[in-house]
């Protein structure tokens, strides 16, 4: 803990020095007229604080990049409880990778790639399993910055990243409750205090917690989790302010996670069609057992209308224990040219992971405006830290054996058996084959950003430097094998600003992501890097809070390790790699949100994406170059709307106008999956296929019980349905063999009430 300590104090540090510069005002205040930038747009609504595609108040009409904001009132309407469920309507956002089985991880598609997940533009990551899920009841609203952002973030996706915003204490003091319960076994809730606690209103407290229980989606599954995190604000005045945010959280039970076979999902079946229910695991072995604690503190100073300086910082800790049974194949009957595959039951896999990870990330950034003649400036210049240390045990076995220890018993999929003998949960005698390693990451980032502004157009340059180290010390053996990589990132982007509200862009951006491994010859991967060129129009209607975006992109995945194509030949490994894989992404996004009439809040979005692996893995058995193909679970279309009315805004008087409805629709085309799992007469097969389309329709209730009585004010009656007609669907196929059916209807009765 100590040492977690240091290394927080270090990244914190590591920005102070930036202070210096602005002093007591080392910028001069010039050009009176010089327009001060002190709103953001937030789904067409103005309010002071700081955008993540900037991380300047630059309002979202104003950057010349594609960023989607969902304030609180749309994830309450919407009874949003996940990143995956925020997101469903979202352009580019393929959410539920994993369908209705698994909401243990935040798994999902931007842009054709896992976006990175951030809260208070810190970064949320830990060990390979211990990844943090944060509850939305801590959570304010969200942004996502589609597309390579690490010129301010550092390492990252090239499809972009999902930035958290923490709830904080307010000057207004409220209490306000919340129950909620529903089909699955659905019960939740969660209180949420906020207190001035002097006059002044310099010191302020805020407190959230809950619990929540719900019976998976797949049978036999069970999610809980229980949480609370204090807040304390001082602002001794409105230039200045220090936040404090401590967090705990449990999530003793995780539902399911695994998947069930293409066949009898995707694909026919022989025996006919799967449940969607199935449980392909098994209850008597499964665990997921995580805990997180954090500490946040979240500074800002106002040195005067021009300078301000901004530092976040948090420590994260991270413990899991984590077993599972998962799909591992197909038996076969016969032998010989008979040998085919029986596909009445599956193979399985089994193992799982322990680790204990402590997360240190640190943000500090000075923004500066100033003129110089025509040109109003707005530079930042910034500096972030992160470190994650842990440990991880882990390890996972396959199929039946002699020994009751190691064996994992094979399942009937049409008439499954659970509960019986399973294998041991001690890793260590699962196999010899465990891994157990000590990992510390460590990089720290320097980036500068000038915003210019030349009457109505707007121009943006960043660049930055980051240094990343690694450690990974084999615990088994020893071996320390070390990383030492450094990353140079740059943006470009102009936007120009029409009347009528239009504002056509064009940017440039690129990210990067640390690679392990080395060549045949010894020597070490490059990063992976990514880059986009983007062009668009955004519209933001004069008479509305909305915003509507077009855009079209050209984005790549470079430098991807793959098999050598010469492998086994000419004394070069069969195993060796080289640096050559390539993705392209190409695509075209319509996004529009926001109240177009009084009371009227339309979403509306449409998704092109044409994804290619332009240069790929080498054909392999029976399984085929990826050359040539798409991204597997990445479909090419999508489509939805929700449309909101609040009868109230319209009525400001009488029991109609304290009822709101919303209808929401989601289309979701079909995407490429692949599956080497069936033999026929000895001869395994490799499929490519592509899973059908699917229509979800989504529906809200809501009504404000103080209609009907003053002494039900503050009282509020939700009903929120998703899946409304009961679609069975298969979401995706995103790894080979695997594939995930998605939630049949779920039906939330939520009841609220504010004091």
């Amino acid at each position: 803990m100590a040492g977690s300590l240091v290394r927080l104090l270090k990244g914190t540090l590591l920005g102070a020095g930036i202070a210096t510069v602005a002093g007591n005002s080392a910028v001069a205040e010039t050009n009176a007229d010089l327009a001060e930038r002190n709103t953001i747009v937030v789904t067409g609504v103005r309010d002071k604080g700081q955008a993540s595609g900037t991380k300047t108040d630059t309002p979202l009409i104003e950057t010349p990049q594609t960023i989607t904001v969902i304030d609180g009132d749309e994830l309450a309407r919407r009874n949003a409880r996940s990143i995956n469920q925020a997101l469903d309507y979202v352009a580019g956002v393929s959410a539920n990778q994993r369908g209705g089985t698994v909401t243990r991880y935040d798994q999902m598609y931007l842009r054709g790639f896992s976006p990175t997940f951030y809260l208070d533009g810190m970064r949320l990551i830990a060990g390979p399993y211990s990844t943090p899920q944060i509850d939305f009841n801590r959570v304010g609203h969200l942004d996502v910055v589609k597309g390579p952002a690490s010129v301010l973030y550092g390492n990252s996706s090239p499809g972009g990243l999902v930035n958290l915003t923490s709830k904080t204490p307010e000057p207004t003091a409220f209490q306000r409750l919340e129950v909620a319960a529903g089909n699955f076994d659905t019960q939740l809730a969660n209180i949420d205090i906020n207190r001035p606690l002097d006059e002044a209103g310099h010191w302020l407290f805020r407190l959230v917690s809950g619990a929540q229980h719900y019976d998976g989606f797949t049978d036999m599954t069970e999610s809980e989790r229980t949480h609370i995190s204090p807040m304390l604000t001082f602002a001794p005045s409105e230039h200045t302010s220090l936040t404090l945010i401590g967090a705990y959280q449990h999530d003793p039970k995780g539902g399911g996670y695994s998947g069930v076979p293409a066949f009898g999902s995707a694909l026919p079946n022989p025996f006919g069609e799967l449940p969607e229910d199935i449980n392909t695991g098994d209850p008597d072995y499964e665990v997921f057992d995580r805990y997180q604690r954090t500490f946040s503190a979240l500074f800002r100073h106002d040195f005067n209308e021009r300078v301000s300086l901004r530092t976040n910082a948090r420590f994260h800790n991270t413990e899991l224990s984590y077993r599972q049974i998962y799909v591992a194949g197909f038996p076969t009957t016969g032998a010989g040219a008979n040998r085919n595959t029986d596909f009445s039951r599956i193979i399985r896999g089994g193992g799982g992971a322990d680790e204990d990870f402590d997360t240190i990330t640190a943000d500090t950034s000075l923004a500066i405006k100033f003129a110089t003649g025509p040109l109003a400036h707005s530079v930042l210049v910034g500096v972030d830290y992160q470190n994650i240390d842990g440990e991880n045990f882990q390890h996972f076995n396959t199929g039946e054996t002699d020994n009751p220890v190691t064996s994992i018993p094979n399942l009937s999929l049409y008439a499954p058996s659970y509960r019986g003998v399973m294998p041991t949960r001690d890793l260590t005698r699962l196999s010899a084959g465990y891994t157990n390693n000590d990992t510390e990451r460590e990089q720290i980032g320097f980036y500068v950003q000038d915003q210019i502004e030349i009457d109505r157009l707007q121009l943006i340059a960043s660049g930055r430097y980051d240094d990343y180290q690694q450690d990974s010390l084999n615990k088994k053996n020893g071996v320390l094998t070390p990383l030492s990589q450094h990353a140079f990132t740059g943006r470009l982007g102009a936007l120009y600003e029409l009347p009528m509200g239009l504002a056509p862009f064009v940017s440039y951006s690129e990210s990067f992501e640390p690679q392990t491994g080395t060549t045949y010859r010894g020597d070490p991967f490059d990063p992976v890097t990514g880059r986009q060129y983007e062009v668009g129009l955004k519209y933001q209607p004069q008479a509305m809070n909305a915003l509507f975006t077009l855009a079209a992109y050209d984005l790549r995945r470079q430098k991807v390790p793959v098999g050598h194509p010469s492998a086994g030949a000419n004394g070069i490994p069969n195993n060796a790699q080289i640096q050559i894989g390539e993705v392209k992404v190409q695509g075209v996004e319509l996004e529009g949100r926001g109240e177009i009439l009084p009371g009227f809040e339309v979403v509306l979005t449409g998704t092109y994406t044409d994804s290619e692996i332009t240069r790929g893995a080498p054909a392999s058995g029976v399984t085929p170059s990826t050359t040539g193909t798409r991204l597997l679970g990445a479909p090419v279309w999508m489509a939805s709307t929700f449309l909101s009315y609040d009868f109230g805004v319209a009525r400001p008087e009488g029991r109609l106008g304290g009822l709101s409805l919303g209808l929401g629709t989601r289309y979701v085309g079909g995407s490429e999956g692949t599956t080497t799992y069936a033999v026929i007469n000895n001869v395994q097969q490799f499929n490519h296929f592509t899973t059908d389309s699917f229509v979800l329709v989504d529906a809200l209730a809501s009504y404000d019980l103080g209609r009907l009585s003053s002494a039900l004010e503050g009282a509020q009656l939700a009903l929120n349905v998703a899946n409304l007609f009961d679609e069975k669907h298969v979401t995706a196929c995103p790894f080979s063999n695997s594939c995930y059916f998605g939630a049949s209807r779920t039906v939330v009765g939520t009841l609220r009430y504010e004091w």
